[in-house]
């Protein structure tokens, strides 16, 4: 089965279901010579009026009772029969006599044996069967032999799919001029077994057979064997042999796949479920109930996985875009806009102006330049786009003119421009939208808000088409209506029964009594808003003449006690929330945000703030090094540099840092609008008492904007950054794309035949080396496998000749290299030195060209599925070299052939990993789309070779879908297209599609002078001239030739205009006659009768008829300089540079000299100066060991023959060199933060340093190797009094005491060393606590034993109480409350100073607790300057000091 055949089901367009297929293709089988759709133009198998009249109309009752074989004695019951076999309907056109006729020979020919042929039944119209549900029109109708052929043999019935389609292509191929390999043998034996299958079926139903059960049975279970034998030798059947059947059915599978669904469908027609629906008023209905049956439609959903649709896009919208005259990349733009296109004439008119202000940012104009005719010309370029669905390629192409100023030198509208307009469309439409939405909603509330009115009545101005102050709108509106919002929502549940009510706070407060608070005020937001929008005060602010804000609200409280009961006890809590929601109402209204959003855009700064995390990992080198300080950054900063702010956002999502945005003197700016605003100028105590109230709401209120607006600018700033650097990665992709096949001799322009050669991993000797040869169509031809070593001593000569022989055999043009090591460059240079040696040439005498290829797509395709589905014998690097080959053929298909998750892989730009995939890609696209539509692309040639119709989907209009639809529809035309008019006589394109691909589809130019009916294989269709300039080119090309005026006008009568071209052509003079042509004036002249202007389409016209479609690409590039070592190492300039720090591993010594390799296999040399052989005096390989890698900074880059020089000094490499490429200006970098941060990092890595350091070694049996982490972690365990000593963090003359004082409690004990012998010896004296010991054992015994004790005393006491502080006080507190005029009194521990207690007391119940403050030492309990021997002691002195303290304050 072909793969045309087998793509079918799946590519038709016009198909909803996998029947319609099957349908068409038993159609052809049936009737040989079978009309198609557009030819017929009626369905010849609709019996829809047969099966209504039949129970009426006897006479045709009786033709299909005896067509089907049926008793006379119950009618009734035979047709019953029928219905629930949903077998057998009579076809219409049959003659009748032709049909009775066949029934009685089929029924002589089974008796006798003999088997009918399958085109005589399929015609004959006696068996007939419902239509499945969802089938298409003429070809719904089939005859279902082959399905009942498929039930009894146990088969599936996607077989019968598959041998139709077999059939199918035989028959067009003979039919057809391509009709090498049809086998009629095929053909006859798949008819053969269809006939016995429909025989076989046909005897089964009858029911009035004269044979008894048994027999019956018996001759069913033979035909049953009789089928089994058949299927188990397909070679009968397919003509071929076993094993090529079964390699067959390991590929394409047994065809049972969609069984299941076929099984789902035929229950359907038992049931009843589906019927014939060809025509709209033909129905079926139930003999019993009269009623009509229920039609279920089968989608291509319910047979096919959703997931496996979507990735063939044949869902029901990919089949919508496929079928809509709109080009495909426009319609996957809009799909979310509604009503897209339908704009009025004022909302076109703010389009352009709103449109015109974006695009201008990035022209620079100057402020003096007059926009009037760039507004014009963007207006021009919106009408092309939204309303004509013109896509970006046409426009630059052929409506240059109408996008560009009339002024030589002027502005001209770029690709990049048109493709950014695009986009600007679809987000007007959506602010449209948006705004429609908020506009209902107002009218819906019907309510009249002036400041409302205002915005809507004034549409003309494109500032106010922003989508931010409309969701102002929305908010403000939400804010304050939320009861007629309620009010609206209560009359739509009313009528829906569903009740979603609004009930804000605000709402309650504003019912509140405490609202006329917000009144007292003396100035509404509403009057702040025209304030601040006027910036002059309009109304000013009144002060209550005799009550302070507090007193107000006070009076309020007492006079409304019962609502406002939760204010009674707590009147601060009362001004704040008055002070709040005023806020609220001031940051709600419509003109203070406009006002303080334009100033803020205007006027704002962004500053990053660094995190504990971010101070920590963002180092010298990190991709964030150049923001981590960055203050004051203006848009203009982000302007020059877009990935600036790109990065700071990364960095904030990974938790580094805050992004903070703010206005430039903020504090200064809220001051100005307070005084402008709400500021009296009264100086009294109450004025200012007044003025301090608001001026603090005023600011909330500006606060909660800001933070609003901050956000706002963070998304407008993200879109803008991204944009910029997309449009970055585009021209990066489009350098790639940009570039001609290469040509060895620009003086023969010829496509070379190719040899692409690898070493692989550079073992020569061990690895062979293969080449692949290509020719010139890039048809992969042989490969190679060169096995002789290219660096043999001993025989040389070997490799040499087996080179010479491979070049001299393919007569190979160019050879191209490349590969994963740097042993490459060896190879390279070894093939020229082969070639210059022997002189090779290719045939034509020319020298044979070696250059380095780009390998970036030959290393994603030698593992692809694509190489393993073309090459599937094949080793990777084979496919390698193939894939270096194309791209010597044509980068740009090479790179059109990459899957979306290839191209994004593809390392185009530094900071393309700073955009989401979808923006990316959508950037690339644009680039294959600029590319592929100025290169063009050949009709016939796209129609025959898959390698080349990829980059079909990138010509203007088309897409993935739509370039499907293109290619299937040429193979339905079965025969190459003469004419581009043929897309559109053939139904292969529609109108809007058309215009926009015609001018880039071309059809290579026949000398023959090939002739398709009427239609004259035009020259100008192998140009760039669009077609609707075809009588344009035809005039230019006479004006050329001077002939008469007369001579014109009767060629134009005749309608033989073309002629022209066809002198033009053979005129040798012809470059001079055009290039005199005064283009200019025609152009006026034509524009001042027309209206068009079209001076770029003549220069066109002109360049085109001279050469058509020249190639405008760049010269082929191939890698040159540090490109190659990059290609080679896979190093960057970021990980192999002057001054950087690497890792090499020491191969052998040379001399005083050290020669190593890095990881990447760059080789390096190590001199004898830079080693420290020559410090210390002694031989490298003394110093060092071969094998082993070092640390090395590199010195110097060969990169011509990958080599480097290295340092191997220890003084060189911890000083590594890092260039500084940012600004640390004092006015966008925070130095003072920086120098701060650097001294408390400084601290932490001495910390570090003294952690790190050597451990020492006490003989002791409690000293042990931790920190004080790993102290406390042994000792959690261990009980009350245990220890270890340890080594200190503060040095080597420091060592520490941890012990546990309680669960999870520990105290660190500090001991000075004195009287050291060395920096690791013990000290002789150890100091602690100013109290000195002469050894280790006397400080245990004499303090810490004693601390231990004492603290044992302390927690068996039992005024000890455990605990936390807050259990202690709770409980002190509990029994005070028992015990009122009893005082109380606890010692617990103090878990934030270990070696501390408290003594928390309380005189009585009346009286506050208390704490002080206990500390443990090791010779007793220290308490307000006096040291207690005992617990017993301490308590009393409590006692003692408390009567005291209590004497003082009575006296006192």
């Amino acid at each position: 089965m072909s793969n045309e055949t087998e793509e079918t089901p799946l590519g038709n367009p016009s198909s909803t279901t996998l029947r319609d297929e099957e349908d068409e293709i038993a159609n052809d089988v049936g009737g040989s010579g079978a009309p198609s759709d557009e030819e017929e133009g009626e369905d010849v198998f609709d019996s829809s009026e047969e099966d209504e009249n039949l129970d009426d109309d006897e006479e045709e009752a009786q033709k299909v009772k005896e067509g089907f074989i049926v008793d006379d004695e119950d009618e009734d019951a035979g047709v019953s029969k029928r219905r629930k076999k949903h077998k057998r309907r009579p076809r219409e056109r049959e003659d009748e006599e032709d049909r009775l006729s066949e029934d009685d020979l089929d029924l002589l020919m089974e008796n006798a044996g003999v088997k009918r042929s399958n085109t005589d039944t399929a015609s004959s119209g006696k068996l007939k069967r419902l239509k499945r549900a969802g089938a298409g029109g003429d070809d719904g109708a089939e005859t279902n032999d082959s399905r009942r052929a498929g039930g009894v043999s146990g088969t599936s019935q996607l077989d019968s799919i598959f041998a139709d389609d077999d059939i199918d292509t035989n028959r067009e191929g003979r039919d057809g001029y391509d009709n090498e390999g049809y086998d009629e043998r095929t053909d006859d034996r798949s008819r053969k077994g269809g006939m016995l299958d429909e025989l076989d079926d046909f005897i089964e139903d009858d029911e009035f057979s004269d044979e008894d059960e048994e027999t019956r049975q018996e001759r069913k279970e033979e035909r049953r064997r009789q089928e089994r034998q058949r299927l188990k030798a397909p070679t009968k059947i397919s003509g071929l042999s076993s094993e090529k059947v079964d390699e067959m059915f390991d590929i394409f599978g047994d065809g049972k796949d969609y069984d299941w669904a076929l099984q789902i469908e035929n229950e359907e027609l038992e049931q009843g479920l589906v019927v014939d629906d060809i025509g709209k008023d033909d129905k079926e209905f139930d003999e019993e109930t009269g009623a009509p049956r229920t039609s279920k439609t089968t989608q291509m959903q319910d047979i096919f996985d959703l997931e496996d649709l979507k990735k063939n896009l044949l869902t029901e919208d990919d089949m919508n875009i496929r079928k809509t005259d709109i080009p495909e990349r426009y319609q996957e733009i809009r799909k979310d806009i509604t009503n897209y296109g339908k704009l009025n004439e004022v909302d076109r008119e703010l389009e352009k102006n709103w449109v015109s202000d974006k695009i201008s940012v990035d022209k620079n104009f100057e402020t003096t330049f007059d926009l009037t005719e760039f507004k014009e010309s963007i207006g021009n370029a919106i009408k092309f786009i939204s309303q004509d669905n013109l896509e970006v390629p046409f426009i630059y192409a052929y409506r240059r003119n109408y996008i560009s100023s009339r002024i030589a030198g002027g502005f001209v509208l770029t690709e990049d421009d048109l493709w950014e307009i695009v986009k600007l469309d679809i987000e007007f439409h959506s602010l449209i939208n948006k705004r429609s939405y908020v506009k209902k909603f107002y009218e819906d509330l019907d309510i009249q808000d002036d400041d409302v009115d205002e915005y809507f009545s004034n549409q003309t101005s494109a500032s106010v088409a922003e989508l931010n102050t409309l969701q102002d709108i929305h908010n403000y509106l939400e804010f304050k209506y939320a009861q007629e919002i309620n009010q609206v929502l209560t009359n739509h549940a009313d009528r829906s029964g569903k009740k979603h009510l609004k009930n804000s706070s605000y709402e309650k407060f504003k019912s509140s009594p405490l609202y006329q608070a917000v009144t007292d005020i003396g100035v509404s937001a509403g009057q702040v808003g025209e304030n601040i929008s006027s910036q002059h005060q309009i109304h000013t602010a009144v002060d209550h003449p005799s009550m302070a804000p507090n007193q107000i609200i006070e009076s309020i409280i007492s006079e409304n006690s019962d609502d406002l009961q939760i204010f009674s006890r707590n009147n601060a809590l009362a001004v704040d929330t008055v002070k709040k929601y005023y806020s609220l109402e001031l940051s709600k209204n419509i003109k203070i945000r406009e006002k303080v959003r334009a100033d803020f855009y205007k006027y704002y700064l962004v500053d990053v703030v660094l995190t504990k995390k971010g101070k920590n990992e963002i180092q010298r080198g990190s991709l964030y090094e150049d923001i981590k300080y960055a203050i004051n950054r203006t848009p203009l900063h982000f302007q020059k540099d877009p990935d600036v702010f790109l990065r700071m956002l990364e960095a904030e999502s990974l938790n580094l840092l805050n992004v903070r945005l703010h206005m430039s003197s903020q504090s200064q700016y809220i001051e100005h609008l307070f005084q402008i605003a709400l500021e009296t100028t009264d100086t009294s105590s109450l004025a200012t008492e007044w003025n301090n109230f608001r001026k603090e709401a005023f600011k909330d209120a500006l606060n909660h904007i800001f933070s609003d607006i901050s956000g706002e600018i963070k998304d407008d700033l993200t879109k803008t950054c991204q944009k910029l650097v997309a449009k970055v990665v585009r021209h990066k992709m489009m350098t790639k794309l940009d570039q001609a096949p290469f040509v060895p001799n620009m003086k023969d322009p010829k496509i070379p035949r190719v040899l692409t050669l690898t070493c692989g991993q550079g073992r020569f000797g061990l690895d062979a080396i293969i080449g692949v040869f290509v020719n010139r169509k890039t048809d992969f031809v042989k490969d190679f496998k060169i096995i002789q070593n290219p660096f043999d001593k001993s025989n040389p000569q070997a490799f040499d000749d087996e080179l010479d022989r491979i070049i001299e055999s393919c007569q190979v043009n160019a050879i191209g290299i490349n590969g994963p090591n740097p042993q490459t460059e060896k190879f390279y240079k070894r093939i020229q030195e082969v070639i210059h040696r022997k002189e090779i040439v290719d045939n034509r005498g020319h020298a044979v060209p070696v250059i380095y290829v780009e390998d970036e797509i030959a290393l994603r395709y030698q593992s692809s599925k694509r190489a393993s589905e073309e090459f599937p014998n094949k080793p990777p690097l084979v496919k390698y070299c193939i894939a270096l080959a194309r791209y010597m053929h044509s980068p740009l298909l090479e790179y059109a052939s990459l899957s979306d998750d290839e191209i994004v892989s593809l390392s185009i730009h530094p900071f393309q990993t700073l955009l989401p995939t979808n923006i990316l890609l959508q950037a690339l696209e644009t680039a294959f789309v600029d590319i592929v539509n100025l290169v063009g692309v050949e009709v016939n040639k796209a129609t025959n070779n898959d390698y080349y119709s990829r980059c079909l989907r990138y010509v203007a209009g088309f897409g993935k879908r739509k370039s499907i639809d293109f290619v299937q529809s040429l193979h339905r035309l079965n025969e190459p297209l003469l004419a581009r008019q043929q897309l559109i006589t053939h139904n292969i394109l529609h109108k809007t599609i058309f215009m926009n691909a015609a001018g880039f589809l071309y059809i290579s130019w026949n000398e023959k002078r090939q002739r398709y009916e009427d239609l004259e294989h035009d020259q100008l269709d192998s140009t760039r001239i669009h077609p609707e300039d075809y009588h344009l080119a035809t005039k230019v090309a006479a004006d050329a030739l001077e002939y008469d005026p007369d001579v014109i006008a009767e060629k134009e009568d005749q309608g033989t205009m073309s002629d022209f071209i066809d002198y033009l052509r053979d005129d040798n003079d012809k470059r001079a006659k055009l290039e005199s042509l005064n283009l200019e004036q025609y152009a006026e002249q034509l524009e001042q009768k027309t209206g068009q202007r079209k001076l770029n389409n003549l220069s066109t016209i002109v360049l085109e008829l001279l050469d058509g479609f020249e190639e405008l690409r760049n010269d082929f590039h191939p890698l040159q300089g540090d490109e190659i070592f990059h290609t080679l190492t896979g190093e960057t300039e970021k990980t192999f540079s002057k001054g950087c720090i690497i890792p090499v591993r020491i191969e052998r010594f040379w001399h005083n000299d050290i020669k190593c390799v890095t990881n990447s296999g760059v080789e390096c040399t190590v001199n004898a100066q830079r080693h420290a052989g020559a410090e210390y005096k002694r031989s490298a390989s003394e110093m060092y060991e071969l094998g082993k890698t070092y640390p090395a900074k590199v010195i110097y880059i060969d990169y011509p023959n990958i080599s480097a020089e290295v340092s191997l000094l220890d003084h060189d490499v911890q000083h590594e060199y890092v260039p500084i490429s940012y600004s640390k200006d004092p006015s966008i970098w925070d130095l003072k933060q920086e120098l701060k941060d650097a001294e408390e990092e400084k601290k932490i890595t001495n910390e570090r340093a003294r952690e790190k350091r050597t451990h020492r070694v006490i003989n002791h049996p409690y000293y042990f190797p931790f920190n004080h982490r790993q102290a406390e972690d042994y000792l959690r365990s261990k009980d009350r009094g245990d220890f270890v000593i340890r080594q200190s963090s503060r040095g080597d003359d420091h060592l520490t005491i941890t012990w546990k004082l309680d669960k999870d409690l520990f105290e660190h004990i500090d001991i000075k060393e004195l009287e050291k012998e060395n920096p690791l010896a013990l000290g002789r004296i150890l100091v602690v606590d100013n109290q000195r010991y002469h050894d280790l054992d006397q400080l245990i015994v004499e303090y810490l034993q004693h601390k231990i004790r004492l603290l044992n005393e302390m927690i068996s006491n039992e005024k000890f109480k455990r605990g936390t502080p807050k259990e202690v006080t709770k409980f002190i507190e509990d029994y005070s409350k028992v015990n009122p005029k009893k005082s109380v009194y606890y010692f617990s521990l103090n878990y934030d100073h270990p070696g501390w207690f408290y003594i928390n007391f309380k005189i009585n119940a009346d009286k506050p607790l208390y704490t002080w403050n206990v500390k443990l030492t090791n010779t007793g309990f220290y308490l307000v300057n006096y040291n207690y021997p005992s617990v017993v002691q301490l308590c009393n002195g409590f006692k003692t000091l408390l009567k005291a303290n209590r004497n003082k304050q009575l006296t006192g």
